[in-house]
Parts: structure tokens; C-alpha cells; sequence
């Protein structure tokens, strides 16, 4: 994340249709995947407290939404992606990845089915060109249509438990009864929303998708209605941490086209048994011969720093063990945590291994992933 400074080029940046709603909030503004976002308001720990035992409000209109339709968009998504697509029904969602041929991963991204044959795919904002490409390249002639509708959407996440109470008083009460990774479509005062139960904060919530002029109505109403609900804007600073707290999984970050998803700890996602896909034989073979690096979660002191991405990981006795992904301060365990890929054996929990934090050997100790799991989940 790169933090922007006066006189930087900030006009070049593509910008939300939140954009001047952020700046009237006073948020700190930086660079990320191509945008002007908020990176925090009013503090990184504040908020990302307040989602824990609050509810939070997240501008996300940066990530990507492409909607797939047609007679084989069913079959066209199964052969692209490493989940099994037949396990959900019009009205649900999955979580699953877009595999290259030797395994490694294209993009995680969210599929909802709306309806029997139409799709809508939630992908990462920094890969929203990449992911486009691929779906092209492999996109049948006929039988499917894509409509790449990013710069026309805006999505808006509503994260924390005030958000059931919060957005049954805005008008959608069957949030509260639905499951995790449920999506429909409903017409909140003249406005059609696309309302999924996912997120990406560990935290029960929303995600709501509506065209661009809507946005700011959207925003603006549920602050509204969410001020006796303790809400809070909340930027991408406390994301993250939320999101590695929760073990949940960041593009560039845990994933890339170099690792696969059973290196990832995503082996849940891979259905091998579902027929071909791109990446099979890849993640047959690491199935049968096993893998020589695995996700795992690792905490060490406060006192100690804090561990970043790219740090390297050292066995015990001194030999280059890994590399740390992701790391972070973890304001509800007030320890420092972190994720690195390590060799299996060496990941499992209750193992201690040392990190290189500004040229010092810190001992931290491997542990059961996800660092942060609430009592209802």
C-alpha cells in the first residue's frame, strides 16, 4: 500500500463513486491496485475493534464483478475452477480459485449463482485485468456470455454483529435468518441490491453489490440508520488485519500462480472427483506425492516487532526454513501473528522456529490457523 503525498499524481488514480465521501470523512488516502482509497479514519486498531464488537461500513467498489450467463456457463466455470460448482444451487455462493494448468492460482474469487444459468464472480482488485484476460482466453465461442461490469458497480460490505439488527431496520430482515454464502436480489426503495452473506473479516455481514448511482444513497443510508448501531467507516488498514486474523487468504500475498492451492491450505476448495479442470493433474499428482511447503500461522511478543511479508523463516538450528506472507499487529490477541509458508512437518502446531525481524532472530511459535475464530461462526 503506498500512502499518497501532497503533490502526488493522485488524478491519475481511478476513483470510487465514494471517492468524495472518504475525503469529507477525512481519511487517510493511499495508492492501492490502481485507486484513491481510504486506508483508515479514524485508526487501524479503533477500527478494526469496532468490527469485532461493533459493526463496520467498507467501500469496496475497487474489486471486480463479472457476471457470466448463458447455457454453458455452468460447465465453462466447472472447467476453470478447482471447486465443484454442482454443490450449489441458484441463491447460494462458493468460495473457489482459477487454476493454471501446473496448479498455481490465477485469482481466489466468490461465485454466485443468481439463477440457473447466470453467474456473478467477485474477483480481486488488483487482478481484475489479469482474471479478465483468462476468462477470455478460455471462453468458449458460444453458450456463454461475459459482461465485466467493475467500473459500473459499487460494492459495499457491512461487517460485525450490529450488522444483522442493522440491515433488518434498513429493509433487508432476512439477512438475519439466511446462512453464510447466500445471495439474492431485492429492491430496497427503488433500488435493487444484490445482497450476499459473505465478507471477508471473519465477522457475520454483507456484501452488497448496486450500480454506481446508487452508491452514495447506499452509503449514506446505512450510516444513517447504523448511528445507534455504533457503525464506523472502515479502511483498507483494518482489512487486512481482520482478514489475517480470520486466516483468510490475500492475492500477491498467500496466493499467486506459483502455489497451489494444497500449499495454500485450501485443500477444501479442490475437488478432484468433480471432472476435469485446468490444474488437475497438477493437484493430483501433489495429492498422491505430497508437497514440500505448507501455510502456516505463527505469533510471537508484542515486544518483539512485527512480522512482514517477505521476512525469512529459520528452523531451530539456523537453516533457511520459509518465507512470511502476510503478518500483522493482532489487536483482539495483542500478539504479533503472521503467515509463512514453512515445510509441513515443521508448520504443525506447537513447533518453534525464529524470524528475521530487522536483522535480529526473533522465536516465534507455529499454531492452529485461523489465529481468530468468533463463538457463533
Amino acid at each position: 500500500m503506498k500512502v499518497m503525498m501532497e503533490g502526488d499524481m493522485t488524478d491519475e488514480l481511478k476513483k470510487t463513486a465514494l471517492h468524495q465521501k472518504h475525503v469529507e470523512l477525512g481519511a487517510r488516502m493511499i495508492e492501492f491496485a490502481g485507486f484513491h482509497m481510504p486506508v483508515w479514519y479514524t485508526g487501524m486498531i479503533e477500527e478494526h475493534m469496532a468490527v469485532r464488537t461493533k459493526v463496520g461500513i467498507f467501500d469496496l467498489a475497487h474489486m471486480g464483478e463479472v457476471y457470466f450467463e448463458g447455457p454453458d456457463a455452468f460447465a465453462y466455470l466447472q472447467s476453470i475452477t478447482c471447486n465443484d460448482l454442482s454443490k450449489i444451487k441458484p441463491g447460494k455462493c462458493q468460495y473457489t480459485l482459477l487454476t493454471i494448468p501446473g496448479g498455481g492460482v490465477v485469482d481466489d474469487l466468490i461465485i454466485y449463482q443468481l439463477e440457473s444459468q447466470r453467474y456473478l464472480a467477485v474477483i480481486n482488485a488488483s487482478n481484475i485485468e489479469n482474471d479478465i484476460a483468462w476468462f477470455r482466453e478460455h471462453l468458449p465461442i458460444g453458450g456463454v456470455s461475459m459482461t465485466n461490469v467493475s467500473d459500473e458497480t459499487t460494492l459495499i460490505a457491512i461487517q460485525g454483529p450490529n450488522a444483522p439488527n442493522l440491515l433488518s431496520e434498513f429493509g433487508l430482515p432476512e439477512v438475519a435468518k439466511e446462512k453464510p454464502f447466500r445471495v439474492f436480489e431485492k429492491n430496497v426503495r427503488g433500488n435493487l441490491i444484490t445482497v450476499a452473506t459473505t465478507g471477508y473479516t471473519g465477522e457475520a455481514g454483507v456484501e452488497l453489490i448496486v450500480p454506481n448511482e446508487c452508491a452514495e444513497w447506499l452509503w449514506d443510508s446505512l450510516l444513517e440508520i447504523g448511528a445507534k448501531h455504533q457503525i464506523s467507516p472502515i479502511g483498507l488498514g483494518a482489512r487486512d488485519t481482520l482478514r489475517l486474523e480470520a486466516a483468510y487468504s490475500l492475492y500477491g500475498h498467500e496466493l499467486d500462480r506459483t502455489t497451489t492451492p494444497y500449499e495454500a491450505g485450501l485443500d477444501w476448495t479442490v475437488k478432484l472427483d468433480k471432472g476435469d479442470f485446468l490444474g488437475k493433474d497438477k493437484l493430483v499428482e501433489q495429492k498422491e506425492k505430497g508437497i514440500t511447503r505448507r501455510i502456516a500461522g505463527l505469533v510471537t511478543e508484542r515486544k518483539n516487532g512485527i512480522p512482514r511479508n517477505g521476512m525469512k523463516v529459520y528452523a531451530m538450528d539456523g537453516s533457511e526454513a520459509g518465507v512470511v506472507t502476510s503478518g500483522a499487529f493482532s489487536p483482539i490477541l495483542g500478539m504479533n501473528i503472521a503467515l509463512a509458508y514453512l515445510p509441513p512437518a515443521l508448520g504443525e502446531p506447537g513447533n518453534k522456529v525464529q524470524l528475521e525481524i530487522r536483522k535480529q532472530k526473533v522465536t516465534a511459535e507455529t499454531v492452529r490457523l485461523p489465529f481468530y475464530k468468533r463463538a457463533d461462526a
